[in-house]
């Protein structure tokens, strides 16, 4: 067995949605090179965030250790939105990248997901290298003139208060001319340059974080223009449609929208494959194990509006992406049930690295064919939190479990669409019992975590409406 340690390349991609990566979606989407690495990898078809969104599922990535239940108190002066779990990461948590910098590996981290990089966050420890590719969303990057004007194109009403994320964003980006000006792409350049420096270097651990396809739902035209249905639309089109429901919107709109967000995974899948045919230029793909995740999916109208909520633990929210492409293993499909703190522990072990007890399971085992698999997956966003089997997902605010409790049988209903508590009482009130398990107290529970009142600072400029604002954000 060849006996040179193995390269770690990771490409997160955020809101990426697994039935599209798989095409079991309603829509015909074009990504040849993510078809091609899904075809050469280990792919895990029922992986699940255990605490989400952004903040808390890469503080799992990274340790190993589960966000959720919330419990740390951490300051997070700095850092917007102050949802649930978003702070740094812990000081006795050792991270994936501290160790295998400690085994001798050069470690980069190169990303535009701009909360990695807020002031009181530390997610660059370890790392030998980092870029932070400055300007997504509502990154406090650029500014100048705030009207009407630029919104006009992208919303009903153009008033900056009333929309500070994309007013922000617009400031960031309005020097762009040509592809290569898109974040996105500006993220993966400056990744297929790390790894041209590092061509004769072995081993190295290269994570590269990418914002899109987050909204804004912004793509290069050109990869729009296949997806577009109708040549001749005139709507507005909402780039940022995040809180938005269907009957906020025509019908045209609403499915340029859709279109949007379809063009933006083609732009993401050009960018993915241009890095791949660098780690195949630099001679080390035959040594390095190649893994894509995603953090969380996205609505598109499913359950009736846009973008994710922490009352809405769908899948189509909650499952993330997970392929593991090996020089020295053959594809596969392994259906067990997986989540996001599983990854750092499955990558150390591919890597025959040694670590510390952490709350995750080496899923390899699990490809392996061992038993027992996991029973439950279980996932917390906010105040809400779901139990996963096989067949159940079951869903509730553990705070109030009175405003929301649901359950859907995806043996018949695998979109989730239809609420069952009520015909299924008994299989409801033993996922609950083994959520108030995992909680170690029944519902209700108050967790003995803290959350700040920190807001975008175009938000405090604009003197803009934070209820709203923190409902659009989707963490209310």
């Amino acid at each position: 067995m060849n006996s040179r340690p193995l390269n770690l390349l990771v490409i997160c991609l955020d809101t990426f949605r697994m039935d599209c990566f798989m095409h079991q979606s309603p829509w015909n989407i074009h990504i040849p090179r993510l078809d091609q690495i899904r075809k050469d990898s280990i792919v895990f078809t029922s992986a699940f965030g255990e605490g989400q969104p952004t903040i808390p599922i890469r503080r799992a990535y990274f340790t190993g250790q589960r966000s959720f239940p919330w419990r740390f108190r951490f300051d997070a002066k700095g850092m917007w939105p102050s949802g649930r779990g978003w702070h740094k990461i812990s000081p006795e948590q050792e991270t994936m990248a501290e160790i295998l910098l400690r085994h001798g590996y050069q470690t980069g981290l190169i990303s535009d997901t701009y909360h990695m990089f807020k002031s009181t966050a530390n997610f660059t420890r370890g790392f030998m290298q980092y870029e932070f590719v400055r300007g997504y969303e509502s990154d406090n990057y650029r500014g100048g003139r705030i009207d009407g004007r630029t919104l006009r194109p992208f919303v009903r009403d153009p008033d900056p208060k009333k929309h500070p994320i994309l007013t922000q964003y617009l400031l960031n980006v309005q020097d762009r001319h040509e592809e290569e000006d898109w974040l996105t792409a500006q993220t993966f350049s400056r990744a297929e340059r790390w790894l041209t420096d590092h061509r004769d270097v072995t081993p190295f651990f290269l994570w590269v974080d990418s914002f899109g396809p987050h909204e804004p739902w912004d793509p290069p035209r050109e990869y729009l223009e296949p997806y577009a249905t109708d040549p001749s639309f005139e709507g507005i089109e909402f780039i940022y449609p995040v809180g938005l429901k269907r009957e906020d919107l025509s019908a045209s709109e609403a499915q340029r929208v859709i279109e949007l967000y379809l063009a933006y995974l083609t732009f993401v899948d050009t960018r993915v494959g241009r890095l791949l045919d660098t780690l195949d230029r630099t001679g080390q793909t035959d040594h390095t194990v190649v893994m894509i995740v995603s953090d969380h999916g996205t609505e598109l109208l499913d359950h009736g509006q846009f973008s994710k909520h922490p009352s809405h633990l769908y899948t189509h929210n909650t499952q993330l992406i997970w392929t593991i492409r090996h020089p020295h293993k053959n594809a596969t499909h392994c259906d067990a049930l997986v989540q996001s703190h599983d990854v750092f522990p499955t990558a150390l072990s591919l890597l025959r690295i040694n670590y510390d007890h952490v709350d995750g399971e080496n899923a390899w085992q699990w490809i392996q064919g061992k038993e027992p698999q996991r029973d439950v997956a279980i996932t917390g966003w906010g105040s809400y939190a779901a139990v996963r089997t096989v067949r159940w997902n079951y869903f509730v605010n553990f705070e109030n479990p009175e405003l929301k409790e649901v359950l859907f049988d995806r043996s018949v209903d695998p979109l989730e669409m239809h609420d069952v508590i009520s015909e299924y009482p008994k299989q409801a009130r033993e996922l609950r019992q083994e959520l108030e398990s995992f909680l170690g107290s029944r519902l209700p529970v108050q967790l003995n975590d803290t959350v700040g009142a920190e807001e975008a600072p175009i938000r405090v400029y604009l003197g803009s409406n934070t209820s709203q604002d923190k409902r659009d954000a989707g963490f209310v």
